[in-house]
Protein backbone atom coordinates (compact mmCIF):
# COMPACT_ATOMS: atom_id res chain seq x y z
CA UNK A 1 0.00 0.00 0.00
CA UNK A 2 1.19 3.65 -0.90
CA UNK A 3 0.92 5.79 2.13
CA UNK A 4 1.21 9.63 2.00
CA UNK A 5 1.09 13.03 4.50
CA UNK A 6 -1.06 14.65 1.75
CA UNK A 7 -5.09 14.99 2.92
CA UNK A 8 -7.33 14.70 0.06
CA UNK A 9 -9.80 17.52 -0.07
CA UNK A 10 -12.85 16.57 -2.48
CA UNK A 11 -13.00 19.00 -5.23
CA UNK A 12 -15.68 20.00 -7.70
CA UNK A 13 -14.62 20.81 -10.83
CA UNK A 14 -16.47 21.40 -14.19
CA UNK A 15 -19.48 19.52 -12.87
CA UNK A 16 -17.65 16.80 -11.68
CA UNK A 17 -16.78 15.87 -8.17
CA UNK A 18 -13.05 14.49 -7.89
CA UNK A 19 -12.10 12.75 -4.75
CA UNK A 20 -9.12 15.64 -4.47
CA UNK A 21 -8.05 18.86 -5.34
CA UNK A 22 -4.89 17.54 -7.03
CA UNK A 23 -7.18 15.42 -9.33
CA UNK A 24 -9.75 17.89 -10.38
CA UNK A 25 -6.50 19.90 -10.83
CA UNK A 26 -5.12 17.92 -13.23
CA UNK A 27 -8.47 17.45 -15.24
CA UNK A 28 -8.08 21.39 -15.29
CA UNK A 29 -4.45 21.02 -16.93
CA UNK A 30 -6.41 18.33 -19.46
CA UNK A 31 -8.56 21.06 -20.61
CA UNK A 32 -5.86 23.19 -21.04
CA UNK A 33 -3.93 20.99 -22.80
CA UNK A 34 -6.68 19.83 -25.43
CA UNK A 35 -6.67 16.51 -23.72
CA UNK A 36 -9.88 14.44 -23.66
CA UNK A 37 -10.50 12.83 -20.66
CA UNK A 38 -12.73 10.82 -18.55
CA UNK A 39 -12.56 10.48 -14.66
CA UNK A 40 -12.02 6.80 -12.94
CA UNK A 41 -13.26 5.11 -16.32
CA UNK A 42 -12.72 1.54 -15.61
CA UNK A 43 -11.52 -0.94 -12.80
CA UNK A 44 -8.67 -3.23 -14.16
CA UNK A 45 -7.21 -6.32 -11.86
CA UNK A 46 -5.54 -4.64 -9.28
CA UNK A 47 -5.59 -1.33 -10.62
CA UNK A 48 -8.31 1.15 -11.18
CA UNK A 49 -6.63 4.27 -13.34
CA UNK A 50 -8.04 8.03 -11.96
CA UNK A 51 -7.97 9.18 -15.79
CA UNK A 52 -8.23 7.77 -19.16
CA UNK A 53 -6.72 10.89 -21.47
CA UNK A 54 -6.38 11.25 -25.10
CA UNK A 55 -4.73 13.34 -26.92
CA UNK A 56 -3.84 14.15 -30.86
CA UNK A 57 -0.67 13.34 -32.44
CA UNK A 58 0.47 15.99 -35.04
CA UNK A 59 3.70 13.88 -35.80
CA UNK A 60 4.12 12.29 -39.79
CA UNK A 61 6.17 9.51 -38.39
CA UNK A 62 3.31 8.65 -35.99
CA UNK A 63 1.28 5.60 -37.41
CA UNK A 64 -1.60 5.96 -34.64
CA UNK A 65 -2.39 10.17 -35.01
CA UNK A 66 -3.97 9.83 -30.91
CA UNK A 67 -2.65 8.63 -28.22
CA UNK A 68 -4.67 7.00 -25.10
CA UNK A 69 -3.18 6.87 -21.52
CA UNK A 70 -4.21 5.43 -18.28
CA UNK A 71 -3.17 7.80 -15.64
CA UNK A 72 -3.21 7.07 -11.72
CA UNK A 73 -2.58 10.34 -9.79
CA UNK A 74 -0.25 10.71 -6.21
CA UNK A 75 0.60 13.69 -4.70
CA UNK A 76 4.69 12.68 -4.90
CA UNK A 77 7.57 14.56 -5.81
CA UNK A 78 9.35 12.05 -7.15
CA UNK A 79 8.29 9.76 -10.32
CA UNK A 80 10.27 6.96 -8.75
CA UNK A 81 7.64 6.92 -5.67
CA UNK A 82 5.15 4.78 -8.06
CA UNK A 83 7.62 2.09 -8.30
CA UNK A 84 5.63 -0.86 -7.29
CA UNK A 85 2.46 0.74 -7.63
CA UNK A 86 -0.25 -1.63 -9.41
CA UNK A 87 -0.31 1.34 -12.39
CA UNK A 88 3.28 0.55 -13.55
CA UNK A 89 2.20 -2.98 -14.55
CA UNK A 90 0.04 -1.69 -17.67
CA UNK A 91 2.08 -0.54 -20.43
CA UNK A 92 1.58 -0.27 -24.34
CA UNK A 93 2.05 -1.28 -27.26
CA UNK A 94 1.45 -5.43 -27.23
CA UNK A 95 3.88 -6.14 -24.57
CA UNK A 96 2.80 -7.74 -21.21
CA UNK A 97 0.03 -9.68 -19.93
CA UNK A 98 -2.07 -6.72 -18.89
CA UNK A 99 -1.80 -4.90 -21.79
CA UNK A 100 -5.39 -3.86 -23.51
CA UNK A 101 -5.52 -2.90 -26.65
CA UNK A 102 -8.55 -1.09 -26.76
CA UNK A 103 -8.20 0.96 -23.66
CA UNK A 104 -4.56 2.45 -23.99
CA UNK A 105 -1.41 3.47 -25.28
CA UNK A 106 0.28 2.85 -22.20
CA UNK A 107 -0.50 3.64 -18.57
CA UNK A 108 1.50 6.86 -16.95
CA UNK A 109 2.64 8.07 -13.38
CA UNK A 110 1.39 11.85 -12.58
CA UNK A 111 2.17 13.31 -9.50
CA UNK A 112 2.12 16.69 -7.88
CA UNK A 113 2.97 18.58 -10.64
CA UNK A 114 4.18 18.43 -14.53
CA UNK A 115 7.71 17.54 -13.76
CA UNK A 116 6.45 14.46 -11.91
CA UNK A 117 4.90 12.46 -14.48
CA UNK A 118 6.26 9.15 -17.13
CA UNK A 119 4.61 7.11 -19.57
CA UNK A 120 6.62 4.45 -21.58
CA UNK A 121 4.79 3.98 -25.24
CA UNK A 122 5.21 3.53 -29.01
CA UNK A 123 5.79 6.28 -30.64
CA UNK A 124 7.24 7.94 -34.28
CA UNK A 125 7.51 4.08 -35.15
CA UNK A 126 9.75 4.15 -31.85
CA UNK A 127 9.34 3.24 -28.10
CA UNK A 128 10.30 5.65 -25.66
CA UNK A 129 9.65 7.17 -22.15
CA UNK A 130 8.25 10.35 -21.93
CA UNK A 131 7.36 13.05 -19.70
CA UNK A 132 5.10 16.18 -19.81
CA UNK A 133 8.07 18.18 -19.87
CA UNK A 134 9.35 16.16 -23.29
CA UNK A 135 5.60 15.88 -24.65
CA UNK A 136 4.50 19.60 -24.39
CA UNK A 137 7.76 20.91 -24.19
CA UNK A 138 6.64 24.25 -23.43
CA UNK A 139 3.75 25.85 -22.03
CA UNK A 140 3.37 23.31 -19.32
CA UNK A 141 4.08 25.49 -16.09
CA UNK A 142 1.89 28.35 -17.20
CA UNK A 143 -0.90 25.78 -17.72
CA UNK A 144 -0.51 24.33 -14.51
CA UNK A 145 -0.83 27.73 -12.44
CA UNK A 146 -3.81 28.17 -14.73
CA UNK A 147 -5.43 25.01 -13.25
CA UNK A 148 -4.23 25.82 -9.82
CA UNK A 149 -6.44 28.76 -10.12
CA UNK A 150 -9.53 26.88 -11.56
CA UNK A 151 -9.15 24.47 -8.47
CA UNK A 152 -8.15 26.76 -5.90
CA UNK A 153 -10.78 26.58 -2.46
CA UNK A 154 -13.08 28.97 -3.00
CA UNK A 155 -15.94 30.27 0.48
CA UNK A 156 -19.28 29.28 -0.44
Amino acid sequence: MFHYKVKAHPTMYNGVQYRSRLEARWAAFFDLAGWKHEYEPIDLPGWSPDFRVTFECASEACRHKRHVLLVEIKPFFDVKQFDGHPSCEYFGFGLGDKWHPHLCCSSAQFGANPEVSYWYMEHDLDVDDFTLMKWLKMGYSEMWRIAGNKTQWKAR
